[in-house]
């Protein structure tokens, strides 16, 4: 006879992912772009003034090269959200971080190629 407190065969319920949400996902990796290219300014371009490089992708001034490139620095700090939702096995969140990159990519081949 088994005693044990757990039947075998017992079928176990899924616990409820509070971070598997790809809405989420995506809002993070936008403010993790944000925040990198914040973090780009205040290393690569402390020269110039903030207006000029807030400029830089409002009003496509002519260093929109230096713009690509400075989008492109930002979309590594999606690794972070990335590898959160990763680990934590919540792979909607995951998605929504993989938009978010694919949209920072648009961003970037726009103003690389067309503006």
């Amino acid at each position: 006879m088994n005693t044990s407190p757990n039947p075998p065969f017992q079928p176990q319920r899924r616990k409820s992912k509070k971070f598997d949400n790809a809405a989420l996902g995506l809002i993070s990796g936008l403010l993790f772009s944000f925040i990198g290219l914040v973090l780009v300014y205040f290393t690569f371009y402390r020269a110039g003034d903030l207006n000029y490089f807030i400029g830089m992708f409002t009003e496509m001034k002519p260093s929109g090269d230096y713009a690509a490139k400075y989008i492109s620095l930002a979309m590594i700090c999606n690794l972070a959200p990335f590898y959160f939702f990763l680990n934590r096995k919540a792979y909607q969140g995951t998605k929504g971080v993989i938009m978010a990159t694919a949209l920072m990519g648009v961003v970037f081949v726009l103003y690389k190629f067309v503006w």
